[in-house]
């Protein structure tokens, strides 16, 4: 790479950000840093630690016995011919550095730092402080990025990175040359070809700006104010780290035939399409002409509108006219297809290591109610489909996998908050709270209603589910719809109530409110004289009491199932987490015992009693997409039910032939 191309930029010199280029000048910075907390920040060669990422330095600092705040850059893999340091002359240092065990390490998403610690064969140990979850605390309603928190918290403004400019520009310059664009070219290479310099004086602003937002929270009393879910989420990082580097075995050949037949599906529903209009087509993947070609070609008329204020073309439109239109679900059926080959074949493919394992990116705050998300790939999003749940397989001859989900979750929480008497009773006699809704409300309306009506509402309650939401759910009239809400809410009077008086007392505390852990909400326009505005966010209030309180037992679990497995050594792995259930891989041998642990430890939280927090428990010694639930008794007309005994008998399948772990 030629240098002379960034010889404009300069660095500017600042006592407190050193870049580090000499063995002397290294060991005076170990020697301060010995014994003091440690902020850290890598600068890598890309994003994806389980493939060919690396890291090309490290930024390190700490503040001196007067409170000042010094930082420093250590380069070793710049890939630019500039002077740097050997990684293994100062690997050994920063490795007693992370490693130390009395020293609490800080980092802004401190779980990257972990993974690129990992691959250097570094320790990362210790108490931890992650600025972005204690952001996250603080303000759960703004962006957590560091830059952001910098101009915001610290009241930096825009000139939170002097060296932004530089960087960037250097980047894109970079990127320029190779051809790239700059996403593809940072995933590739990362800041490797940036000039030592520059980059280190980035890396400073990062590793300044991360132990300044250290102190303010702390000058905030984040820690020890929401000590319950600081204390977890902070343990949680190395849960999830752990989680994310065990992964999950994927059959790639599996999924290049599914893409394959997904191709050819999406070539047939073209032909018949063109078969059907005389030689006519167009782009299925075009919202555009799809609905001209409905609107125009059709003459169908509809209502429902996109964000842009066009006519909508989803799936909910196309359906509707489809049953009167057949040509129409050539179209759904290439949309269908499509998404599989684009979503869930192709993107998993090439998200996958060596070894053809998928390591998922968990999201501590992916929401604003706390509760997990994921990204690269969205596992939430694999629930649903079983094609694509048949490539995720066990790890081998004689290995299962246990799925841990919490039962009706957040109907308990809500049953908790609400002690509304007939859903406390269903719970505590381990009723069935969707039988029983349907045997309430019939008797109200004096005739039968679905089952599946009745678990809309259930299922909705926690969101504050609408009769406008439930007839388009239900496809209900909306007359019957709002007579069938009415009805309930005559019978479940104490849910009622309770969104009331929880509305009424977020209004008289300032639009805040706390969920039975700690963790603090604020929500905006409760006070609003528009009813849709304030409607929205009374929803987003009851959602997040909700769905928060169960994101804090999956989330408190699963720190308990990691720290157990850690002290007894037993051969588990946490390798997924998807809503309220909690994935582990075993050797078969050792499933009996990390059930029984495990159901203990995700159902004894004695504080909401007497509500019983229950666990189902699933297991698979084959894929995703084949397994059991696990019952004491097996009920025949459940065909997907086996005592834990019986699977015990089975005989171990041998399918696949991915064991790696970790």
């Amino acid at each position: 790479m030629q240098l002379s191309a960034f010889a404009t930029f300069k660095v500017p010199n600042d006592p407190f950000k050193q870049i580090i280029k000499s063995g002397e000048r290294f060991e005076e910075w170990l020697r301060f840093l010995i014994g003091r907390p440690l902020v850290l920040d890598y600068e890598t060669s890309g994003l994806n630690y389980y493939q060919k990422a690396v890291a090309v330095g490290i930024g390190l600092g700490s503040w001196d016995d007067q409170g000042r705040f010094w930082s420093s850059y250590v380069p070793f893999r710049h890939m630019t011919g500039e002077p740097q340091m050997d990684i293994q002359v100062v690997g050994p240092g920063i490795k007693s550095l992370l490693e130390c065990p009395d020293t609490l390490k800080i980092a802004h998403n401190i779980k990257f730092e972990d993974h690129f610690s990992r691959k250097e064969g570094w320790k990362l140990s210790g108490r931890r402080y992650d600025t972005m979850i204690a952001a996250h605390i603080y303000d759960e309603n703004n962006f957590t990025n560091l830059e952001n928190r910098a101009a915001t918290d610290l009241g930096l403004g825009k000139n939170a990175y002097q060296g932004k400019n530089m960087i960037n520009s250097c980047v894109k310059g970079l990127a320029k040359d190779r051809k790239m664009k700059i996403k593809e070219y940072k995933n590739i290479y990362g800041y490797a070809e940036v000039p030592v310099d520059i980059c280190g004086y980035y890396c400073c602003f990062d590793v300044t700006h991360c132990g300044n937002l250290c102190s303010f929270y702390e000058s905030k009393n984040i820690s020890s104010t929401y000590s319950r879910i600081f204390n977890t989420e902070m343990e949680l990082t190395e849960a999830l780290c752990d989680t994310e580097e065990n992964g999950l075995p994927l059959n790639v050949s599996y999924l290049e035939s599914l893409r394959e037949s997904k191709l050819q599906k999406m070539e047939e529903a073209e032909i018949k399409f063109k078969t059907t209009m005389g030689g006519k087509s167009i782009a299925f993947g075009s919202d555009d002409q799809v609905r001209d070609f409905m609107a125009f070609t059709l003459g169908l008329t509809w209502d429902k509108l996109t964000d842009k204020n066009k006519l909508s073309v989803d799936r909910e439109v196309i359906e509707r006219f489809a049953r009167e239109y057949s040509v129409l679900q050539n179209i759904l059926n290439w949309r269908d297809a499509s998404k599989i080959v684009s979503t869930y074949t192709t993107s998993l493919i090439k998200l996958c290591d060596s070894h053809d394992v998928l390591h998922g990116n968990l999201q501590q705050m992916g929401t604003v109610t706390g509760r997990l998300s994921c990204r690269d790939p969205n596992y939430q999003n694999m629930v649903s489909g079983p094609e694509v749940r048949q490539a995720f397989h066990v790890r081998g001859k004689g290995w299962v996998r246990l799925f841990l989900d919490y039962s009706q979750i957040e109907l308990r929480v809500l049953a908790f908050y609400s002690r509304d008497p007939i859903m406390v009773d269903v719970y505590l006699k381990n009723g069935d709270i969707h039988a029983r809704t349907q045997k309430e409300v019939s008797l109200l309306l004096r005739r039968d209603v679905p089952r599946r009506h009745a678990k809309l509402v259930n299922f909705g309650l926690n969101y504050g589910l609408s009769a406008k939401g439930l007839a388009a759910q239900s496809g209900m009239p909306l007359n019957e719809a709002e007579n069938f809400m009415q009805k309930f809410f005559e019978r479940y009077k104490g849910i009622d109530d309770f969104r009331k008086e929880l509305c009424a007392y977020a209004r008289r505390n300032g639009n805040l409110v706390s969920n039975l852990f700690g963790r603090t909400r604020r929500i905006s326009d409760l006070q609003s004289n528009e009813g849709w505005k304030r409607g929205s966010a009374e929803r987003r209030l009851i959602g997040s009491i909700i769905q928060g309180q169960a994101a804090e037992l999956t989330k408190e679990s699963m720190v308990r199932i990691a720290r157990w497995i850690k002290e007894t050594k037993v051969e588990a792995y946490l390798v997924n987490t998807v809503h309220d259930e909690i994935q582990l891989d075993m050797p078969k041998n050792c499933l009996p015992y990390v059930l029984q642990n495990c159901k203990v430890m995700m159902e004894d939280y004695p504080e909401f009693s007497p509500i019983p927090v229950v666990v189902d428990a699933e297991v698979a010694d084959l894929d995703w997409g084949h397994k059991w639930a696990i019952v004491d008794v097996v009920n025949p007309d459940e065909p997907n039910e086996i005592t834990l005994q019986d699977f015990m008998a089975r005989p171990t399948l041998e399918n696949v032939k991915c064991q790696v772990v970790g």
